[in-house]
């Protein structure tokens, strides 16, 4: 990075109690600064006004901002918001970032939440029954310096221009500005006077700036949706930039999530906006010139430092040319990097070239590190193992472009050749993306110091603004160009001098975490993928890394390159963690707007969405059975048939459990569903009646399975309760209850006392429920890893990345299937392809009325026990669990959509509105959570019923699909597998036999 810093000689003083902090000195500044008091778990602390709570306990030397599940103490890491590592508890407002919510007076600060405080409303309830809409001709995302520039030369161009800032000032990671509460007199440090002169000619243009505003999704280039002062509004621009910088890139070590070790930028905006450090023995570690700038910056600042790491080796006469050039494109940063170095050796603080950190140590927060030299190979030296003991630890090793919007939007991808680091955006010169009307600039799109950021950010700007039919002039761009070359070779030269071995996960300890949020360690991470659970998207949905408050940003590219490492197959940029809505943790209450939910079922013919795992052509193979489909049912079917002495090949053409199947709530139904029964009904409900009697026995089936495997399916069987909230409603229930009677499903009527008491958490308006006791939830993102394994224990054999092409009969019985990867002949072939299964069907000329539905679901964050019992709706869409995790599944049937640039189905604005409105009128306590992902599975659509069996003139075809997959995909698996394997089953699979649509 070209970020340069000039020293401070000035001081801020407050009364606060003994600490171990440095409070920074710099010149001029007001001794008049408004003081807070806020309360940090019971403790007094004494704050500036405008600064963060981060800030303020910094300046109180407490690192230890919060703990997490296991009871280990976390502080803060990047500084940024990207993180979520420094979440607290702030007037009984759960998961608020300390590093970016203000101190006011009063404030009680909580580091866990209690279910002693009774947690508070995260956001007001809308009060219209749509967020309100903002139109403007360009919208730029992010204040930094690519984001003002952008915005100042579109404005200038006449264009109606709108910044959104997510900080409590804009200036971005750059420009840091001093906070109001710090008041400078006298002459400003130049980089901060640049960022306020960029800011000062942005809005003198016309620009408006939105601060702290949180952007939570991109829907389409004209629908962003932001959260703005506790309510979500959306803006609609004709062209949209994004400029939302980078953050941290991470490289993990043991003790790396200690209190007091944290990202040099976090450390830096501390010092430089907040005037305090945390401690008064300070490392800094990593590779490239910010380090070196940020420790210079404390020690001209009184701070102090103790040692400068470089993981780079020390450059030499060899890198003459690269100095050289940079000398020819900017001198005057080449100076100042070696003014830098002269306040390094002044105050005799030694800088060692080719070293890491290895370890961090200490109880309650960082006490000590171990350090060793590293070869030009990235291997550590035997012999070169030394301490040092510190209570800062701020490591810099570059950065990773913050893509998330921009991957939304479908903006191609292209892989980044950085280590650990997620894939970055394609653009032009102007940074253009492959999606019309979309930019993205700064460090968001390419690293390159804020230099490349403003000049590529006014290029794009310019852009847009032509776009608008604006004039820009000519003379600007040529200009521009040759600023950008410059400000480029210096940056390629730069990084040549300092680059530094490639960083590799195979040397670390099993108990080193990766995934900070989820606490996931390496040691598991490797059991997983030597047991075949080799992708990011299976290590996901098996061990939850990726799933926690920061989406994945800090652990995405590390577990990615932990597959490619272990497995030596080569990433691809659909490899990574999907994005997915919100890009943020947002407030649930603050989304939840009534919409009319039912329209109807809406089938959908979904394209092949597959993104093979495997490619390689394989020789023609044999088998006894041949199964269509590694969701859950094609995996049920994989054990029950081997068990059974079958030879089994199950083919997935992406890998298993990966749609529907993996994107399900987890629901175990056994009563009707709302949409399932009276005028809402396909068919009459009658074909659904017909599937009443499968439920338990399924239920049964999976509890079977999950003692035989000895792992936990987190099945849990505590009860369905259909809640009313109208007398109609009650009327509905009373005649669902008196159907489900006579087909044996044991179910009662609640009334609001007797629902109270069983469920006390649920709303007090309801006016009953219908509880039907064999109801319950599992856990999907397990449930079917455990039975592949079952399975393939059993003989079963598995093959992903086999998309089947072709299915022909063989002139003696069987069929001769052609794949993406060969030919598989068998004697039988079962279509298990779920949504997908018609395709298959036409295959071998069978029309097939199967569709699917995509279909959105919600998950919040974790939460107090609040509710035990599967929750539905009978008059709305809606189902309600919460996991072991103790996170709220939200679901129940609300359409989400295809998006064609993403090749993958969406959740939709007005789905998760309406939602989250009726979730919330049913559930209160979720007003107090954030929604944290949503996603869309996919539902199939047939009559109500399954069709399973043998298909009439197709001697050896049968289909085995359902809807309601998840709960009834250990019965029909079952009952299948007796069928082909004994001749018939135990369940008379009449009632769901393709003849019934003829």
């Amino acid at each position: 990075m070209n970020t340069v810093c000039i020293p401070y000689t000035y001081c801020i003083r407050i009364r606060c109690r003994s600490t171990r902090s440095v409070e920074l000195k710099s010149q001029d500044i007001s001794q008049s600064a408004e003081t807070r008091t806020i309360w940090f778990d019971g403790q007094a602390i004494q704050a500036l006004a405008s600064e963060t709570i981060a800030a303020a306990l910094a300046r109180s030397n407490i690192v230890a901002l919060r703990e997490n599940t296991q009871g280990e103490k976390r502080g803060l890491w990047c500084g940024m918001g990207s993180c979520y590592e420094c979440v607290v508890e702030v007037d009984g407002k759960g998961s608020q970032r300390s590093c970016m919510t203000l101190v006011e007076q009063g404030m009680q600060i909580h580091s866990r939440r209690s279910d002693d405080r009774t947690p508070q409303p995260l956001a007001s309830a809308p009060a219209t029954v749509e967020p309100a809409e903002t139109a403007c001709d360009l919208l730029v995302l992010g204040a930094g310096p690519a984001g003002l520039s952008a915005a100042l030369a579109a404005a200038q161009a006449g264009a109606a221009v709108i910044v959104i800032d997510e900080r409590p000032q804009s200036g971005g990671q750059f420009f840091k500005p001093l906070a109001p509460s710090h008041i400078l007199h006298g002459n400003m440090p130049p980089q901060w006077r640049d960022g306020e002169k960029l800011l000062t000619d942005a809005v003198a243009a016309g620009v408006t700036v939105v601060q702290q505003a949180t952007v939570w999704a991109a829907f389409s280039v004209n629908e962003i949706a932001v959260m703005v002062n506790g309510q979500t509004r959306l803006f609609r621009p004709a062209q949209l930039i994004i400029a939302t910088g980078a953050y941290e890139r991470p490289v993990p070590f043991p003790g790396w999530t200690l209190p007091g070790v944290m990202t040099t930028g976090a450390g830096q905006t501390l010092a430089k906006a907040y005037r305090v450090i945390p401690g008064s023995r300070v490392v800094v570690s990593g590779n490239g010139p910010l380090n070196l700038q940020f420790a210079a910056d404390l020690l001209e600042s009184q701070g102090s430092v103790v040692e400068v790491l470089e993981r780079a080796p020390k450059p030499g006469l060899k890198h003459f040319r690269q100095i050289f050039t940079m000398l020819q494109a900017a001198p005057e940063l080449l100076w100042k990097g070696r003014h830098y170095l002269g306040v390094l050796k002044k105050h005799r603080v030694p800088l060692s070239w080719g070293y890491e950190v290895v370890a961090a140590h200490g109880q309650q927060r960082l006490e000590r590190i171990t350090v060793m030299r590293v070869d030009a190979n990235g291997q550590r030296i035997a012999g070169s193992r030394r301490e040092i003991d510190c209570d800062v630890l701020c490591l810099g090793h570059g950065f990773i472009p913050s893509t998330d919007l921009a991957r939304m939007l479908g903006c191609e991808q292209q892989l980044s050749a950085t280590p650990f680091s997620t894939p970055t955006i394609k653009t032009d010169p102007n940074g253009a993306t492959s999606v019309s009307g979309v930019y993205v600039v700064g460090d968001g799109a390419k690293l390159g110091g804020a230099q490349v950021a403003q000049a590529r950010g006014r290029l794009a700007g310019l852009a847009a603004a032509a776009a608008l039919g604006k004039t820009v002039s000519p003379q600007d761009i040529p200009t521009l160009t040759s600023r950008l070359t410059r400000a480029e070779d210096f940056q390629r030269a730069l990084w040549q001098v300092y680059q530094a071995p490639a960083v590799s996960l195979a040397s670390l300890e099993d108990e080193t975490v990766i995934c900070r949020c989820e606490n996931i360690t390496l040691g598991r991470l490797r059991q997983a993928i030597s047991q075949g659970i080799d992708t990011p998207a299976a290590l996901k949905r098996n061990l939850r890394s990726g799933m926690g408050l920061c989406q994945g940003r800090t652990c995405s590219g590390m577990v990615a390159q932990l597959v490619e490492e272990m497995t030596g197959r080569r990433n691809t940029v659909s490899g990574f963690y999907a994005p997915r809505f919100p890009v943020r943790p947002v407030p649930i209450a603050a989304l939840a707007f009534e919409k009319p939910e039912w329209g109807g079922h809406k089938p959908a013919i979904t394209p092949n969405l597959a993104r093979p795992v495997e490619q390689t052509a394989l020789p023609l193979q044999k088998t006894d059975i041949l199964v269509i489909g590694g969701g859950v049912m094609g995996n049920c079917l994989g054990y029950y048939l081997a068990a059974g002495g079958a030879g089994v090949l199950v083919v997935e053409r992406d890998e298993i459990n990966l749609q529907a199947s993996g994107a399900n709530a987890g629901s175990l139904h056994v009563q009707l569903l709302s949409f399932d029964f009276g005028s809402k009904a396909q068919e009459g409900g009658g074909p659904a009646a017909q599937t009443l009697p499968l439920g338990p026995t399924s239920v049964r089936l999976w509890q079977a399975l999950e003692q035989a495997s000895g792992e936990s399916l987190e099945i849990k069987i505590t009860g369905g309760l259909m809640v009313a909230e109208t007398e109609q409603d009650m009327r509905f229930l009373e005649q669902k209850i008196a159907l489900e009677r006579r087909y044996g499903i044991e179910t009662e009527l609640l009334d609001a006392a007797q629902l109270n008491r069983l469920s006390p958490h649920l709303s007090p308006d309801l006016l009953g429920a219908e509880f039907c006791p064999m109801e319950g939830k599992i856990n999907p993102l397990r449930a079917t890893y455990v039975v592949n394994r079952l399975a393939t224990e059993a003989g079963a054999r598995f093959q992903r990345g086999t998309d089947v092409q072709a299915i022909e009969p063989l002139p003696h019985g069987g069929y001769r299937v052609q794949t993406s990867r060969g030919v598989i002949e068998a004697g039988r072939v079962i279509n298990a392809a779920g949504a997908w299964a018609a395709k298959v069907a036409e295959m071998v000329d069978v029309p097939l009325p199967v569709k699917g539905a995509p279909l959105q679901m919600i998950v919040t964050e974790q939460s107090a026990p609040r509710i035990d019992h599967l929750i539905a709706h009978a008059g709305r869409h809606l189902s309600l669990k919460q996991t072991a995790h103790g996170s709220i599944l939200i679901g129940g049937g609300w359409s989400a959509g295809f998006n064609p640039e993403m090749r993958m189905n969406q959740s939709l604005r007005a789905s998760i509105e309406g939602n989250l409105w009726v979730a919330g009128k049913v559930l209160p306590a979720l007003n107090s959570l954030h929604m944290v992902r949503s996603w869309a599975g996919m539902n199939i659509n047939i009559d109500g019923a399954p069709i399973v069996g043998e298909v009439p003139g197709k001697a050896g075809f049968y289909h085995a699909v359902t809807s309601n997959g998840y709960t009834l995909a250990p019965v029909v698996a079952w009952s299948l597998s007796q069928q082909i394997l004994q001749g018939r089953s135990e369940i008379d699979l009449a009632p769901y036999a393709i003849s019934r649509f003829h």
